[in-house]
């Protein structure tokens, strides 16, 4: 555990936060990037301000992987819509003992990893942060993270164990679950509806929540996507999404990504966190008509930028 290599693809936000906890814990870890972001972050650094305290790391943030060898823990951590521009690079640095968990929004991400890479490779994810990422190259934690990661066949491993050891020396909260395909399913759901909403209207969780006429679109908008899940054989249940309700209101000050994103004159995220769904329930045989107009609404907003999306 110890000698772990450790692969952080994507400096952003998320990257630049588990990436320099790893690396404070005292892992060999490599960053890399697009070309140009990179030549700025290396000239810059990395500042890690989380809500335990701030440090600062100069990592040398390459902008290939030519040379590393493999690696045995990759985290990619870069926005959804470039998962297969970045799959096949990371050929040359995986063995069959990788380890690969993707720090991603959306719902497809480890099935794009899983048939581009080998199934036994990718382990299924989900991501509890909100941050922002100011000057390029500050990493601002909001709230306190969590990550639930487990085998996507439900059984249980040794690596399992492996990387929990990884996180606990880096000091990064997180539980391993043995039904990750339903948690993916809970969170995906939850974000993607208050993340749409919250993008379209210019507005915060608890904004949300303070509208009583807004409540019952984003009831159906969930419902709407647990009938997909149930069509996929996952089920949700009305308890789990409760239970977000409970959680993610302690942080409702916060904007989502997409929101973020849209303020800056960025594309959004609209495919990974709500194309995908119509998609699924398009296969299924599901009309999704709350979700639909939503996503009609976002994609005509989506019109007005044109702007290469930030990590």
């Amino acid at each position: 555990m110890e000698n772990a290599r450790i692969l952080i693809y994507g400096v952003g936000t998320v990257g630049i936060h588990f990436g320099g906890k790893l690396a404070k814990a005292g892992f060999e870890v490599t960053f890399v990037d697009k070309p140009e972001r990179a030549e700025g972050l290396n000239q810059s650094g990395l500042l890690v301000q989380a809500l335990s305290g701030s440090f600062e790391l100069n990592p040398v943030v390459r902008s290939d992987l030519e040379g590393i060898g493999p690696q045995d823990f990759i985290l990619i951590c870069v926005k959804a819509i470039h998962t297969y521009e970045i799959a096949l690079n990371l050929l040359p640095v995986i063995k069959p003992s990788t380890a690969l968990l993707s720090f991603q929004n959306g719902l497809e991400n480890e099935n794009i990893l899983a048939e581009l890479l080998g199934p036994n490779l990718v382990l299924g994810t989900v991501l509890h942060f909100h941050g922002r990422l100011e000057e390029g190259y500050r990493s601002v934690q909001d709230s306190p993270a969590h990550v639930v990661f487990g085998e996507r066949d439900h059984q249980p491993s040794g690596r399992e164990e492996w990387l929990s050891e990884i996180f606990s020396k880096a000091d990064i909260d997180h539980v391993i679950s043995h039904n990750i395909n339903q948690k993916i399913w809970e969170h995906f759901l939850w974000n993607s509806a208050f993340s749409s909403i919250g993008a379209l209207t210019g507005s915060t969780v608890q904004q949300i929540l303070e509208h009583q006429p807004m409540l019952p679109t984003l009831e159906l908008m969930m419902h709407e996507a647990m009938q997909v899940a149930n069509a996929e054989g996952v089920e949700v249940s009305q308890a789990a999404i409760e239970e977000m309700n409970k959680t993610q209101v302690k942080y409702s000050h916060i904007k989502s990504p997409m929101l973020q994103d849209m303020e800056a004159g960025r594309q959004p995220e609209l495919e990974p966190m709500l194309g995908v769904l119509l998609k699924k329930a398009q296969r299924k045989g599901i009309f999704l008509p709350v979700n639909t107009a939503v996503y009609n609404l976002l994609s005509l907003t989506c019109t007005h930028f044109g702007g290469e999306e930030e990590e």
